[in-house]
C-alpha cells in the first residue's frame, strides 16, 4: 500500500530527532525521522538492533524517559493533532485509547505482582465507563479474541504461570482492549519459537483487519515483514534509508544497505552462502558526515558519498531513498 494523501493518513511522523541528553549537550540518536502510516495499512520498520526502531516507537508514544532522552525536533500528528503538544495528562489518554502498544519482552512488560486479567481491567476502567463487572466480561472476551484457551480460568493467571505466546498474546489483548485507531507493535515474536512466532504474526494481521487499525510493526527479521507488512521502511543508524512498498522492497531495493539486508536471508533451493555486512554500524555520537553506510558500503564513492549526508529523496513509484546513486545502481533483490 503505497503512502496516502493528508486526508488518508493515520498519523505521519515529520523530521523527528531523538538525542541523549547529558552534561556534554546533546548527542542525536534518531535523526530527521520522517513516516507516514495511511489508514489501515500494515507498515513494518526494519533494520539492525540499535538502528532506532524501538526508541522511535517510544518517541511516538511519548514513553521516553526523558531525564536521559528527549525529543528535540519534529512532529507526530495523529490524524492532524500534534501529540507533542500534549500535557502529559492529555497523552495518558491517547495512549490505549488511541494508539495501543505491544511492547518487546511481555515478561519484563506485564507486572509479574497482579494478575493478567487485574492488568487488563486495569486500561478498561482507566479508559472506558465499564464497571467492574462489564469490564471483567470484556477481559474475558479479548483473552478468547486473542486466543487463550479456557480464559475463564486464565484471567486470574500471574504472568510466569502462562507461556510466551500467552504472555505475548495478553500484551495485545492490553493493547486492543479500547479497540485503538493505531497499534504498535514493538519486536512481537522476539524469543518466540518459529510457530509461536507465525500464531502471533496472524493475530495481529487478523486483529487490524477486523478492527480497522493501521499498524506499525518494528522487527530486524525480514521475514515478519514479507509475511505481513503492506510498506517499509528501513532503518539504518537513527535515519530511514529506504521506504517502498514490501513488493518493491523485496524485487528492487533502491539502498544497498537494503540489498545487504536481503543478501543475507535464507533462502530455499538457492546454493551458495548468505552475503554478510562487513564490518559495524556507527555508534550516535559518532556517525560519519557523510552517508552513515559508506564505510561498509561496496558502492560508496569518494568524495561523493563521504562529504555531505544525502537526503531522503524520491526516487518514483511512491518510495524514497537516501543513497545518490539509486538511480544507476541495479541491486539484488530476492523476491517477496
Amino acid at each position: 500500500m503505497a503512502p496516502g494523501s493528508a486526508t488518508t493518513l493515520a498519523l505521519e511522523v515529520e523530521a523527528l530527532t531523538v538525542a541523549f541528553v547529558g552534561r556534554r549537550g546533546q548527542v542525536p540518536i534518531v535523526t530527521g525521522t520522517d513516516l507516514t502510516l495511511a489508514r489501515r495499512e500494515i507498515l513494518g520498520v526494519v533494520g539492525e538492533s540499535g538502528s532506532g526502531k524501538s526508541l522511535t516507537s517510544l518517541a511516538i508514544m511519548r514513553l521516553l524517559d526523558t531525564s536521559s532522552v528527549r525529543i528535540v525536533e519534529g512532529s507526530v500528528r495523529l490524524f492532524g493533532r500534534d501529540l507533542l503538544t500534549l500535557s502529559e495528562r492529555e497523552m495518558r489518554s491517547v495512549r490505549g485509547r488511541d494508539i495501543g502498544m505491544i511492547f518487546q519482552d511481555p515478561m519484563t512488560s506485564l507486572d509479574p505482582a497482579f494478575t493478567v486479567g487485574y492488568q487488563i481491567l486495569s486500561v478498561l476502567r482507566r479508559h472506558t465507563d465499564l464497571g467492574r463487572s462489564a469490564a471483567r466480561q470484556r477481559a474475558l472476551e479479548l483473552l478468547a479474541l486473542v486466543g487463550i484457551g479456557d480464559p475463564r480460568r486464565r484471567i486470574d493467571s500471574y504472568p510466569h504461570q502462562l507461556s510466551g505466546g500467552m504472555r505475548q498474546r495478553v500484551m495485545i489483548a492490553m493493547a486492543i482492549a479500547c479497540e485503538p485507531k493505531i497499534l504498535i507493535a514493538d519486536e512481537p515474536t522476539t524469543a518466540l519459537d518459529a510457530t509461536t512466532q507465525a500464531q502471533i504474526l496472524e493475530l495481529i494481521r487478523q486483529l487490524a483487519d477486523e478492527l480497522h487499525m493501521s499498524t506499525i510493526i518494528t522487527t530486524h527479521d525480514l521475514g515478519v515483514v514479507a509475511e505481513v507488512c503492506d510498506r517499509v521502511a528501513v532503518m539504518y543508524a537513527g535515519q530511514i534509508v529506504e521506504q517502498a512498498s514490501t513488493q518493491q522492497l523485496f524485487y528492487h531495493p533502491k539502498h544497498p544497505y537494503t540489498e545487504r539486508l536481503l543478501l543475507g536471508l535464507p533462502r530455499i533451493g538457492v546454493a551458495g552462502q548468505m552475503v554478510g555486512i562487513p564490518g559495524q554500524p556507527p555508534r550516535a555520537g559518532s556517525f560519519p558526515p557523510g552517508c552513515r553506510f559508506a564505510p561498509r558500503c561496496p558502492y560508496a564513492l569518494v568524495p561523493r558519498c563521504v562529504e555531505s549526508l544525502p537526503p531522503l529523496r524520491d526516487v518514483g513509484e511512491s518510495r524514497s531513498a537516501r543513497c545518490v546513486r539509486s538511480d544507476e545502481l541495479s541491486l539484488t533483490g530476492i523476491g517477496a
